[in-house]
């Protein structure tokens, strides 16, 4: 855990934490492994979401909310390729004004666009920053378009698909006219819920699998009459679990998969290895060719090899955690082989404990708290104006992904006898650099010795343990023999190497 002052990430502060001390490490087990000739699948991009925290980190000083845009959208942070905007329905029903961001709808064809400033700040600051995905994401549609007329423990309205469609159509050209190129479009989230009972704890919208096929076609709709639906991409249906969304995809999906960009689900149900690859295979026999991505996941327990893990309450900032999270990303990327992958809301409150009144607040696991970020603030900041922003161990593991999983960047199957999905092989756009991410969730150190397709040259290392946060690590400590390094990998950590 390293606490960040609202001025304090400079690229001073980066090169002290990037140049720690890194001690003689004794290894006590050899894996050998071969990285192939051909790539498996080419990268789309990681990163996370944009709901909820802009409304209460817009009321942050200015350094610190600069500083913030640079830990998430710079490499200098986490460099992320992916950021989620999401599109408010105005928060009708929904108790906790931070989860209930304003819409911009007003009435058929007039909106407010100086709403929701939270939000469009950080949209605003993901775009300035250059990341290259930016979606629009909604919980709901405008009440009017709600069954209920709310924004949560309501169904989409049936008849309402044109002017839903529209009306996402419209904010996402408004953005792309003020220079924010939103390419992606997610019009329903988690649509087996409507996150009743009302008052809501956010906003949400049930859209019966009935339904789903208008929302698309709406949609699709609208993007043609703007001339945009070959540049904006529609995302569909973001169910929470695998099995919720293959129970219902035959009823919508067949009539409208040619004008969805890629079918994006969330893994709540936490799946093994052997589940998540038969809901790809099942997917992929059904729609062939047909992408499907990693949206949405948080809040999960367990070891660090992967044990355990499921939904759970709790907070922890250890490396344990953050490991339990890298392996989710590792199994969406090499056992799933899906090219995108974002995670939950990158910013919490949900410490647990107050920062204010312990010093190990942020530093301790508590069952309180919820692992729903990869940087936390204090929730009373309004009262006790701390604006401190407090980085977990997740950030770091995190950073690897987002520095060295570029768009366009490819991943290559390893094989042997000793490969693990817990390695990953990923060769730069433009065939240059190639790196690999190790993680070793085990309590005693490894060597890694593997044989690369072609003679490369070390570059530059980095490693994130329980006592180090993405140190850079001296290529001194690998040793080469032919197109084959010995890469030592400390006891659970999380490693990357680049080569040339």
């Amino acid at each position: 855990m390293v606490l960040i002052h609202p001025q304090a990430f400079s690229s001073s502060r980066t090169n002290m934490l990037f140049s720690l001390t890194v001690s003689a490490i004794l290894f006590t087990g050899v894996l050998s492994a071969t990285i192939s000739s051909s790539p498996a699948q080419t990268f789309r991009g990681v990163g996370g979401s944009g709901a909820w925290w802009p409304y209460d980190l817009y009321n942050f000083p200015e350094a610190t909310r600069a500083n913030l845009s640079n830990l998430l959208f710079t490499d200098s942070g986490l460099g992320l390729s992916s950021f989620r905007y999401n599109v408010g329905a105005g928060g009708v029903n929904v108790s906790n004004p931070v989860r209930a961001p304003q819409t911009f709808f007003v009435s058929t064809g007039t909106y407010d666009w100086t709403r929701d400033p939270q939000g469009r700040y950080f949209l605003q600051a993901a775009a300035t920053r250059g990341v290259p995905l930016l979606t629009a994401f909604a919980n709901s549609a405008p009440p009017s378009m709600t069954a209920g007329g709310a924004s949560c423990n309501s169904d989409f309205k049936s008849g309402q698909g044109t002017a839903y469609g529209t009306y996402l159509t419209d904010v996402i050209s408004h953005f792309r006219d003020s220079g924010i190129n939103i390419t992606l479009v997610s019009p329903m989230n988690e649509p087996d819920s409507s996150f009743g009972p009302s008052p809501c704890g956010q906003e949400g919208m049930s859209v019966p699998a009935s339904s789903r096929a208008e929302v698309i076609n709406g949609l699709y709709s609208a993007l043609t009459t703007k001339g945009l639906q070959n540049t904006v991409g529609i995302l569909a249906d973001e169910s929470s679990q695998l099995a919720y969304g293959t129970s219902h995809y035959s009823t919508w999906l067949p009539s409208v998969v040619s004008k969805v960009k890629a079918i994006v689900h969330h893994t709540y149900d936490f799946p093994s290895d052997a589940t998540y690859r038969s809901y790809i295979q099942t997917v992929n026999s059904a729609y062939p060719g047909k992408e499907t991505w990693m949206s949405e996941v948080c809040c999960s327990g367990g070891q660090a090899n992967g044990t355990g893990r499921g939904w759970a309450q709790g907070y922890d900032p250890t490396i344990t955690n953050a490991l339990v999270f890298s392996g989710l990303v590792l199994q969406a990327f090499n056992v799933a082989q899906e090219p995108h992958y974002d995670f939950w809301t990158l910013v919490s409150s949900q410490l647990g404990c107050s920062p204010t009144s312990s010093s190990t607040c942020a530093t301790t696991a508590n069952s309180n708290g919820w692992n729903d970020g990869v940087i936390y603030y204090d929730p009373s900041y309004a009262t006790n104006k701390n604006y401190n922003l407090y980085v977990k161990k997740q950030f770091w593991t995190y950073k690897h992904f987002g520095n060295f999983i570029k768009p366009g960047s490819q991943r290559f199957v390893i094989t042997g006898s000793d490969a693990t999905n817990n390695t990953l092989a990923v060769r730069s756009a433009d065939s240059t650099t190639w790196t690999i991410i190790a993680m070793n969730p085990d309590s005693s150190s490894k060597t890694l010795s593997l044989t690369f397709p072609l003679s490369v040259t070390a570059s530059e290392g980095h490693r994130t343990s329980a006592s180090e946060d993405f140190v850079s690590l001296s290529t001194s400590t690998l040793t080469k023999s032919g197109n084959t390094y010995s890469i030592p990998l400390s006891a659970t950590s999380l490693t990357s190497w680049r080569f040339k």
